[in-house]
């Protein structure tokens, strides 16, 4: 089961990573709220294209992306919850 966690990516985005830092998804800020974006990975099969979607706090986007990536895991995932989780 793989440990997933959020962690400050790039350009005011945070990162839902493993252990090895490898990006599942992340959120980012936009115009109206927050998006949240799920990568494409490479152990999807059949393969499936990166997806997004809009929401209205960071809180929402999280919830998707966490969702998402879950969905489309072979191997549940289970996210680790930090008192210093960025925000």
């Amino acid at each position: 089961m793989p440990d997933l966690r959020w962690a400050d990516g790039p350009v005011h985005c945070t990162d839902l990573v493993d252990g090895t830092g490898k990006v599942f998804g992340y959120v980012g800020s936009v115009a109206g709220g927050m998006r949240g974006y799920v990568v494409q990975s490479g152990s999807e099969w059949p393969p499936r294209p990166p997806a997004y979607a809009d929401h209205p706090s960071m809180d929402a986007a999280r919830a998707w992306v966490e969702a998402e990536v879950a969905a489309r895991a072979f191997r549940p995932v289970r996210i680790i919850r930090d008192a210093g989780d960025p925000r």
